[in-house]
Order: C-alpha cells, then structure tokens, then sequence
C-alpha cells in the first residue's frame, strides 16, 4: 500500500510536452509514482511509452509517437495542443451552414436534436434534389464522433462532404447523387468534443450530469458512452444492451467493455437510449425505411469492422458484409477487414442494434491514435472517403438488385 508520506505531492512529478515542461496535478500522485521507475520525478518519453503501450485501450495498435503526446496531455491535465489543427464545433457548424448555403440543390442542413448542453446535432442530407422528398432513393447514414476524444472522425465527415459537393461534375459522383439519399453527422457528441478540445483530451462520453446511478444513489459523476447506449425498444433485442447474466447497477458482472459504473468510460447510462444524441440518430436511422447502411467513423486501428459485437455468434449478413466489406478494402489500402468482436466484445453498440433491424452498419477504426499530428488529416481522411463512397455505390448496386436486407422498422 502506498503512504501518502512516500508519495508526497503529484506537483513534485513532471513531464515535458514539447518545449515546455508541466508540473503534475495532485490526483495523479499515485500513478506518477508508479511510472517513475527512475525516482528522479520526472517522467520520461520511455516511462511513459510503457504505460501506453500497457494500457487496456492502447494494447490492439501499439505506440506512436502521437499517442504518447496525446497521453501526456492527458495525465499532465492540459489540452492537447494539437487542438488548433483540428475543426472545433463551432467551425463545423459554420463550414455545414456555407456549404447548404452554396450547394442548395444537392444538400439540406438540419439539426436531428439538441444535446444536454444545447448544441445541435447537425446533420446534412446530401442528394439530388435535397430540399424535396427524397425517401425513394437507397439512404446510407454517415456519422463521427460517438466518442469525444476521436478527432479525426470528425475531420474525416467532412472531407466526404467536400467529395459529393466539389465533384458534383464527376460521373461518379453525380451517380451517388442521383440514387443515393446520404446522411452525414459529422459530430454526434458536441458537448464531449468541445470537453476533450478544451479541458480534458481524453474524455470519451457525453457531458449530460447523471445525478444518480443504476441504483437510485447520488452520484456526481457525468457521462455516458453514446455507443454503449443503443437498444431499439424491442425486449427481444434487449440482450444486445444487456447480455444475460449482466445485472443493473452490479460491475461484478459487467460485460467485457461495457460497465455499470457511471464513472467509467464505457458506462452504458441508466437504461437503453437514455441519452438524446443516440435518441436522435435512432430516430434518423431507424424511422426511415429507405436507409440501408450506416458507417459510424471511430478510431484507431486502420480496421474496417461490421456485426456482431456482443457474440462470436456471426451475423445472418456475414457473406454480404465480407462482400462489400471487400470492396471497401479494394478501394484504400491497408484495412484489416474483421467481426467486430474481434477487436473488444461490447454491448449497446450502434452496429449490432442496426443489423438486427435490417440495416446493414460497418465500423471504420480509422489512423493510429486518438488525435493524431493535423499533418495527417489529407492522408488518413482520403483513405476513409474512399471506403465509404465504395459502400454507398455497393448499397446502390445492391439495394437496386434487392440484395440488401428488409428494415424492420418500415
């Protein structure tokens, strides 16, 4: 057992985050310690690269230098300074309202709902003919920024929506346009991104207070993981938020990512669909029987993923998404193609609550860290938009030939 006497102040604990060097804030006293495996107080770049690559989130994709940046920030309680090379929300939301603005025959802006804090969920529907009915045409929904501290799949909606609206004169392109109904929501949690942006880089949930837990019990912990979140309504779907033998409020007996800790990062909230931004992409999703697939951008990994995440058990779709995940991979370079199950089991997750309502959903983890060097956002978004713009052609082609599964919710 640590003393306090042994561990002192954290403020004594430093590291250096380019040229500057931070003290440490108290709470990380214990943990600064531990990977001070020198004693001299400071936290060196090899100290702290075991601790990455030791850590149970970093553990599928190694270190870089950019995760070990990132963790820096994360443990020194400052803002990434990388920051400034990213979209914050509010340049998003003037880049989507400039776009509408000047692309008024193929793209309509409109907000899907608030979030706890009051920002709009912005979503853009981009088609031939968007401000009109365009519900006869195969829909496929986009979306980034489930989790907080996953910039670049932020970065990486908008280089789509660069794509349909810049090279509407592209016979491919305008192919897209012509059949196709796409969704694209580029932040589906702007009050964490704004969190991670500013106050802590890694936050990962939304920011809506709790006030009490799965119990009934005060809590002051803030927060739920939106892709933890997702149930559908239907008690024979129910397993998929909460797998058997995982009780309410019990973390004895949580499921692999998932917790009932609403301090946790991947606490799945009070009950399924809790939280308004997953109400909102459901009802988006789910309500409209035209949509046909969905890409949800997370990172990291370079791994494009599909159903199912709670079971080993495979999809009945598993030959059509080896099929078209095919093709995503034919069209950029270097993905690994897999069940998502592989990568961690979890619960409550977008994925698994689509394909059961015939809405076939890949995962694309994308880049090699969190927040990587803005130097990379070209290379890692053209290598995204590719994968997606081969799955909205496949959805096309398919949907035309009545190869897609039936939604259940039509």
């Amino acid at each position: 057992m640590t003393s306090a006497n042994s561990v002192n102040s954290a403020s004594s604990y430093s590291l250096r985050i380019g040229q500057q060097r931070h003290k440490l804030p108290n709470e990380a006293a214990e943990w600064a310690q531990q990977l001070d495996t020198n004693g001299d107080r400071y936290l060196s770049n090899a100290e702290l690269h075991s601790a990455v690559v030791g850590d149970s989130v970093m553990m599928n994709s190694g270190a870089s230098a950019d995760l070990l940046k990132e963790f820096k920030a994360s443990i020194a309680g400052v803002p990434n300074p990388v920051a400034d090379g990213y979209h914050s929300f509010a340049e998003v939301e003037k880049e989507l309202t400039q776009v509408a603005k000047d692309h008024p025959d193929i793209v309509k802006k409109m907000s899907l709902g608030k979030t706890p804090e009051g920002r709009d969920i912005w979503a853009l529907k981009i088609s031939q003919d968007a401000q009109g009915d365009t519900s006869d045409k195969s829909g496929v929904v986009i979306t980034g920024c489930h989790h907080a501290r996953e910039w670049m799949t932020v970065e990486a909606p908008l280089k789509l929506i660069a794509d349909l609206t810049d090279g509407a004169n592209d016979p491919s392109v305008k192919h897209r346009l012509d059949n196709a109904e796409v969704w694209v929501v580029p932040v589906v949690n702007p009050d964490g991104y704004e969190h991670s942006r500013n106050v802590s880089n890694y936050w990962r949930k939304n920011r809506r207070p709790l006030g009490v837990d799965q119990n009934g019990k005060p809590t002051s912990a803030i927060g739920v993981d939106l892709n933890r979140n997702y149930w559908d309504g239907k008690a024979e779907h129910f397993h998929v938020y909460r797998p058997a033998g995982d009780t309410p409020g019990n973390t004895r007996d949580d499921f692999s990512a998932t917790s009932d800790n609403p301090s946790d990062d991947t606490y799945r909230g009070p009950h399924g669909a809790s939280e308004p931004e997953v109400k909102a992409l459901l009802d988006l999703q789910l309500k409209n029987s035209n949509i046909k697939a969905v890409i949800d951008y997370h990172s990291y990994g370079d791994t494009i993923l599909y159903p199912y995440g709670h079971t080993k058990d495979p999809s009945p779709n598993e030959a059509l998404y080896k099929s078209i995940g095919q093709k995503m991979q034919s069209a950029t370079t270097g993905f690994k193609l897999e069940q998502s199950v592989g990568l961690y089991p979890a619960s409550g997750t977008s994925d698994d609550t689509h394909d059961l309502n015939g809405i076939l959903n890949f995962t694309i983890e994308m880049g090699r860290a969190f927040q990587p060097n803005p130097k990379t956002i070209p290379v890692i978004t053209e290598r995204v938009a590719k994968a997606s713009h081969a799955l909205i052609d496949e959805v096309i082609k398919r949907d035309d030939a009545g190869e897609l599964p039936k939604h259940s919710l039509a």
